[in-house]
């Protein structure tokens, strides 16, 4: 999720980007707390490690944004707006514009396509709602959609009611056979004093396409509250992701199943309590949602225990849930129990999630040498905003058996923390997830970054990524998207088409957004990008995209905005 701020300008704009590390045992358990499923957890002594565990995607510590936003920047209202061919700056000539609500940031961007209609496609992103009233800056971070009719010629932005809540954000996107369409968020709201929540996952959905949609419903609810000195019981709810169940001959079709980071956590002084497992529910009708359940298990290959039992894999983020033909369900998501690098778990259901195997590890992921931000968080030479590794999987709608699924990633194993080189790699599995095969996708010089895979329905594995190549070098921070096609023949993969499909670099070495404290070097752009494949064969990408100049307040540097921006490649 993006970052937040306060409302009032009269004390420091605030904006949460990260979370504590993982902490060793030193001791024998003092005290205890419920864990949020109705289970009492002990809290134990702790001291930092030297290795980062799983972090909170969008917010934890504090930092002053004041001057990232400020009058002249753009007034918003939420209200519905169209935009389409000829509106559209000639800047993005070529690619699609999905936003109209005014000159401000959109970042962590999605996409998804109707089933039934290769023409219908519904993007979403975050919109950063601001208005000033006098010297009061109110600031909103809104999960928002826009759908298209007519194949990408024009788009109608819009979104679900926000209420009861006040911030939503981590948005996903899923249809249904029936063309119910689900959009999930985590969503919280200020609190007394001006702490955020710990966030709820929630799940609204539309029956029109995209243009009207429920109220949202809570999923799975969070507890306590954001505490900046790291004190407190807290259950922040995180990187949520949905998908539906589109296929005729499944026993579970139209079924939807969220996922999502369940961080578990209370710190008291020197004691202390974290876990996250990764937690499902589902739905056949989007207003009724199983309880949430821990799925995430056990194996050897989860070697470090920190507050769990031997091999249970309790330190994870970004789950990705994918349905295969059969109506089997796979999730794939990051695992932090380990002595070095990380590594990409895989878990699966075949009786519609009531029940789930034990994890098993699909690759590992080189992800602890990338070097830091000024947040402390994961970089790229020469840029400043966070980059995480592991993206999503994808089932093949191809294989009636429900056996072929892939998962998608990017590490720095061929790079530094001084000079990054982060290329895109993806592993297959053919039965049913036992085993996995890796396969590198892109080691073209510079960093290839935030990938995203989908499959056609003819089989073909679609691969979309953020991608430096097309810069001069990683004394400038600029990228474009490529999306690279590729056809297996068994275990080979047999043709690889690599495309560039943006028109103009983005620039957030330039940027007007979360840039006052880094020479004008963008903090933020999303921690996704979009890629799904229509049923025709036309693949839609979606990315932050900041090439466009932004005229008020004036700056020779600080001058690039950011926003939804798409290409549809037939």
């Amino acid at each position: 999720m993006s970052q937040q701020m306060t409302s009032k300008r009269s004390r420091p704009i605030r904006a949460l980007v990260c979370c504590p590390i993982v902490a060793l045992i030193l001791g024998g358990a003092f005290g205890s707390f419920g864990d949020g499923e109705g289970r009492v957890v002990r809290a134990q002594k702790r001291q930092p490690t030297e290795k980062p565990g799983p972090r909170k995607s969008g917010f934890y510590d504090y930092y002053d944004a004041s001057a990232e936003f400020s009058p002249g920047v753009g007034r918003v209202n939420r209200a519905p707006c169209t935009i389409g061919a000829p509106t559209p700056p000639s800047i993005y000539a070529g690619n699609m514009l999905l936003d109209c609500d005014g000159e401000v940031p959109h970042n962590e961007t999605t996409i998804a396509v109707d089933p039934n209609d290769p023409s219908h496609a519904v993007g979403g992103y975050h919109a950063y709602q601001l208005n000033f009233l006098g010297a009061t800056l109110v600031a909103h971070i809104v999960g928002t959609t826009s759908a298209t009719f007519d194949g990408g010629q024009t788009w109608q932005e819009g979104g679900p009611p926000l209420t009861p809540y006040q911030f939503s954000g981590d948005l996903a996107l899923a249809f249904a056979r029936s063309g119910r369409l689900y959009f999930a968020n985590i969503a919280d709201h200020e609190g007394p004093g001006g702490v955020f929540t710990g966030p709820s996952v929630v799940v609204a959905h539309s029956d029109d396409g995209g243009l009207s949609w429920t109220h949202p419903v809570t999923v799975a609810k969070g507890k306590g509250a954001v505490d900046p000195r790291g004190n407190g019981q807290l259950v922040f709810n995180d990187k949520e992701f949905i998908a539906a169940d589109t296929y005729g001959a499944s026993l579970f079709v139209n079924r939807a199943y969220v996922t999502w980071t369940s961080f578990r956590e209370f710190f008291a002084g020197p004691l202390g309590f974290f876990q996250s497992p990764i937690n499902v529910s589902f739905s056949n009708d989007g207003f009724n949602w199983s309880a949430p359940r821990s799925i995430s298990g056990s194996n050897p290959a989860c070697s470090v225990a920190v507050f769990g039992a031997p091999n249970e894999c309790d330190l994870n983020q970004d789950s990705y849930p994918t349905v295969a033909p059969n109506g089997k369900v796979y999730v794939s998501f990051e695992n932090f129990n380990t002595p070095a690098e990380n590594q990409i778990m895989v878990v699966s259901s075949a009786d519609g999630g009531n029940t789930w195997s034990a994890p098993v590890k699909a690759a590992d992921v080189f992800d602890i040498n990338f070097p830091t931000s000024v947040d402390g968080r994961a970089t790229l030479t020469g840029c400043q905003f966070r980059v995480s590794s592991v993206a999503n999987s994808a089932a093949d709608p191809s294989d009636p058996t429900g056996k072929t699924v892939y998962a998608v990633w990017a590490d720095n194993r061929n790079g530094t923390p001084a000079a990054t080189n982060a290329d895109v790699f993806l592993a297959r599995s053919t039965n049913g997830g036992a085993t996995w095969t890796t396969y590198p996708i892109d080691t073209t010089a510079n960093d290839q970054f935030y990938p995203w895979v989908s499959v056609a329905a003819s089989g073909r594995v679609d691969v979309g990524y953020m991608d430096r190549s097309y810069s001069a070098d990683q004394v400038v921070c600029q990228y474009g998207f490529t999306l690279t096609r590729l056809v297996f023949d068994g275990g080979i993969i047999t043709s690889s088409l690599r495309t560039r499909v943006d028109t103009g670099l983005s620039n957030p070495g330039r940027s007007r957004w979360f840039s006052s404290s880094t020479n004008s070097n963008s903090r933020f752009i999303g921690d996704y990008n979009g890629v799904a494949t229509g049923s025709d064969g036309a693949t839609w990408s979606l990315w932050t995209d900041q090439r466009n100049i932004v005229p008020n307040p004036p700056s020779a540097t600080r001058n690039h905005g950011q926003h939804a921006v798409g290409a549809r490649t037939p």
